[in-house]
């Protein structure tokens, strides 16, 4: 019987994981986000995940699925940072797999449309970032939004639809 000689899994080179980072940055800032709670959080939670994938480079197998991979680091630290900061609410484990689930459906071509949609953002006026912000990056209801604003409840929700319009239509032009 002849033995078959097994080639070792390809090894990912400084270059090709700098353009995974820079194609799953977004998609997992927003796994971070909606883990952690918090924009600070989950910036450093993601920086630090950086920091140990590029550490465990040796260990992934290029054959991988680079995002689940980084989403698993991403998830580890943030449970780290949960032992250490125990008095902040944690996600259970049944709204953590949810999470994933979601997640997992993405694909590497979202990068874009979330750079697209952070560029478009960046066009508008203070005060429809601001009602954005409140809206989708905090969980704020429009009730809360408005009160958190000191505007009127139907302004603010007026503000945020007239918000969500721009957004679509300068993501229409870039289509």
């Amino acid at each position: 019987m002849q033995a078959i000689a097994l080639s070792p899994p390809p090894i990912m080179d400084r270059k090709r994981f700098t353009e995974l980072i820079r194609q799953h940055h977004l998609t997992l800032l927003s796994y971070a986000r909606a883990l952690a709670g918090s924009e600070g959080t989950a910036r450093e939670l993601v920086q630090d995940a950086f920091v140990a994938a590029w550490q465990s480079l040796g260990k992934f197998e290029a054959t991988r699925d680079f995002a689940a991979w980084m989403r698993g680091i991403v998830r580890n630290k943030w449970r780290e940072h949960c032992r250490l900061h125990a008095r902040e609410v944690q996600l259970d484990e049944a709204a953590l797999s949810r999470l994933e689930e979601t997640l997992s459906s993405y694909s590497s071509g979202d990068a874009e449309l979330f750079a697209r949609l952070a560029e478009c953002s960046g066009k508008l006026p203070p005060p429809m970032i601001e009602a954005l912000r409140v809206t989708y990056d905090e969980g704020r209801s429009s009730d809360e939004a408005a009160t958190l604003l000191s505007m009127n409840a139907a302004a603010f929700r007026k503000r945020l639809e007239r918000a969500r319009d721009a957004l679509r239509l300068c993501l229409s032009k870039n289509d």
